[in-house]
């Protein structure tokens, strides 16, 4: 863990307190606020050796190992031959009306379900993953695709690579985001699609639990894990990315989507499930679409 004095976004030392969990056990026991860009970080932030080791086997723990996530996944894949292109989610028929064939980049592509669905497309597919298992995985049902063990910045891809670069709750994740910003519009094409995923700590969910944390005179608690390094509102990712070499075409935000049945089946707690039910409802990531200027 390492401890920051200045935001690792902008570089400004102006950083205040925005909450804190203190659990024994508990990993991750403060994040931090910047002043000047609005930027939400852990302080002290893992290092990436801590984070590969977290992601070891990542999916087969804590709430994906209980909602038996691989085999949810694995059925999809399987099914994908079904898709009816004209049901895919908003985000995907945002990329097909720029892009509905060429190379697609999965940055941290996890299970592989996105891996799968634009080899279904007709697109030759890439991926980068830290985690050995999910590799594993996606290769029994992709053998062709162009999978890389580590980190986006070690793969060391040419210039303007991929038309498609998909980045869904990974830029959350990194200890550097601007350095990764600037690789993806390098590795991008000109005109090509960045689509990012991630939670938004501006959302009116994470405003109201931060209110009656105040109200109720506690400080505010941390409400996920080590992995989430660095946490962008609307207004901070749009920043960033925008500053970076591209156009924002869509922007806005969604729920995470999950079925009853499928929350009811997982091996987790009454209250987990109450709370997992409700992120079905409730808006609280966001997804931005731009294109490389």
């Amino acid at each position: 863990m390492q401890l920051l004095y200045q935001c690792p976004v902008c570089k400004s030392p102006r950083i205040v307190p925005y909450a804190m969990k203190y659990t024994p056990g508990f990993p991750h026991i403060s994040r931090t606020k910047c002043k000047d860009c609005g930027i939400a970080f852990a302080n002290p932030m893992a290092s990436l050796d801590e984070l590969m080791s977290f992601y070891t086997n990542y999916y087969d723990k804590g709430n994906f190992g209980a909602l038996d996530y691989k085999q949810r996944v694995s059925k999809k894949i399987k099914e994908a031959d079904t898709i009816d292109i004209t049901e895919l989610q908003k985000r995907k028929q945002a990329v097909l009306q720029y892009r509905n064939t060429g190379s697609f980049l999965d940055v941290g592509f996890g299970l592989g379900e996105e891996l799968a669905l634009f080899h279904r497309l007709g697109f030759t597919v890439y991926g980068t993953e830290f985690d050995q298992d999910c590799i594993n995985f996606i290769s029994n049902y992709i053998p062709d695709a162009g999978l890389f063990r580590g980190d986006l910045l070690q793969a060391r891809y040419p210039d303007a690579s991929f038309d498609v670069i998909n980045v869904f709750h990974v830029i959350e994740h990194l200890i550097d985001p601007v350095a990764y910003i600037k690789e993806l519009q390098r590795i991008l094409k000109p005109g090509g699609v960045l689509i990012i995923g991630t939670p938004d700590i501006g959302s009116f969910a994470y405003r109201v639990y931060r209110l009656i944390n105040f109200a109720t005179l506690r400080v505010p608690s941390i409400v996920d894990g080590l992995e989430h390094t660095v946490v962008f509102n609307k207004k901070t990712l749009a920043a960033s990315i925008a500053d970076h070499g591209f156009e924002i075409t869509e922007h806005y935000r969604e729920s995470l989507g999950d079925s009853l049945a499928n929350i009811l089946a997982g091996n987790m707690s009454f209250r987990k499930k109450i709370v997992r039910y409700l992120q079905t409802f409730v808006r609280l990531n966001q997804v931005l679409i731009a294109r490389k200027l």
